[in-house]
């Protein structure tokens, strides 16, 4: 315990030491205050702390879509943008030296000397490395809990998911920076490398979320396809098979001729991209699934209505009778979106988690397996 005590106090020195964790601090409270500075009233909704005032009736103190809005701002851009992508990078940044400079700089020398094994040197500086990203998150969360309860009287506690969330996206992450630091002695390649296997994985995600829409597109397309025909079906079948009626039955027949082929088009389309998607699919298994991990937030916050961040701001919500906010119009982009999303909610937390962290046990099983066996 004694060791364990001195080693964090030692992490806490070298976060402390290092500029970038205030610089990163720093910015997380500007981004935290522009998002305090958005509030409502009666009339509508403010922004720069009542500087610039925007009426509207429904997005106005009180009425659950500016609870909706003010939550998805929070999961879609600042957690989506800031905390899964910008403040990453930097965390990358600054962490990436930590096992290189530890067995490259002979400070693991001084370590060794003390009765401790490798193996639990090794998880130690590896868990103490992840409180980077553990402080920063924990802080900014706070801070949007507290901004939430603030600006629309919502004390949402899952606010707070998003710590074991983001510390676990970037862990993913880090378990490959650390093998190849280790491996290489080499904080430059480790960065680089990791860099390139984040890209790979947003590559493969952008592929594959092509691929479902179009495979939604096409869906819809069948279905139109087969609704049309039933109708003209329908329509042919209501008309008397006679001479006046002949070029009538004509036009429909040649309208149901034209379904049949592109409802068969459609068919074809989706049986080419099927062994496509389970290449692709066959691939991201073995990747971190960095996206979609972050991605359980959003899922959760608004897991109390159907009404997307979309819908709001084409202003495409309305409510029923029971004061449930509901879409005003089904389109066909509307459908086409909600499908996407359904797809992927289909997968389970279990899957997004347990596949990625698959991952990262093998990588931080092979940094250790060098870590313990090389010669210091």
């Amino acid at each position: 315990m004694t060791q364990f005590k001195a080693m964090l106090i030692d992490a806490y020195r070298e976060l402390n030491s290092r500029k970038l964790f205030w610089v990163v601090l720093a910015i997380s409270t500007m981004v935290m205050l522009g998002y305090a500075s958005m509030g409502f009233d009666e009339t509508g909704i403010s922004y720069f702390f009542g500087i610039w005032h925007v009426d509207n009736d429904q997005i106005r103190e009180g009425s659950p879509i500016a609870r909706m809005l003010y939550r998805s701002i929070f999961s879609t851009f600042i957690v989506g943008i800031w905390l899964a992508w910008a403040a990453v990078i930097l965390a990358l940044i600054s962490t990436t030296t930590i096992f290189p400079d530890f067995i490259a700089g002979g400070a693991i020398d001084l370590v060794l000397s003390k009765p401790i094994s490798r193996l639990r040197l090794f998880f130690t500086k590896y868990l103490l490395s992840l409180l980077f990203v553990l402080l920063q998150v924990a802080i900014f969360c706070i801070g949007v809990f507290l901004c939430m309860g603030w600006r629309t009287g919502e004390w949402n506690w899952l606010i707070f998911a998003a710590i074991p969330l983001i510390t676990l996206f970037y862990s993913y992450l880090y378990s490959f920076n650390v093998f190849i630091g280790v491996w290489t002695r080499s904080a430059l390649t480790a960065l680089l490398l990791t860099l390139l296997l984040w890209f790979s994985t947003f590559g493969i995600n952008m592929a594959e979320l092509t691929i479902v829409q179009i495979q939604v597109g096409t869906q819809l397309s069948l279905e139109d396809a087969v609704d049309d025909r039933d109708r003209f079906v329908a329509s042919l079948n209501r008309i008397e098979d006679t001479e006046d009626n002949a070029r009538e039955r004509a036009g429909l027949q040649g309208q149901i001729s034209h379904k049949e082929q592109a409802a068969a088009e459609s068919k074809e389309l989706l049986e080419d991209l099927d062994p496509w998607m389970k290449r692709i699919q066959a691939v991201k298994y073995v990747f971190p699934k960095t996206g979609e991990t972050v991605g359980l937030l959003e899922r959760w916050l608004k897991r109390d209505t159907d009404v997307s961040f979309s819908d709001i701001m084409s202003n495409n919500v309305t409510m029923n009778e029971e004061g449930d906010l509901i879409p005003a119009r089904n389109t066909r982009d509307r459908q086409a979106e909600s499908r996407t999303i359904e797809f992927y909610e289909s997968r389970s937390m279990w899957y997004v988690i347990g596949t990625s962290l698959i991952f990262e046990f093998v990588m931080l099983g092979l940094a250790a397996f060098i870590f313990v066996r090389r010669d210091y």
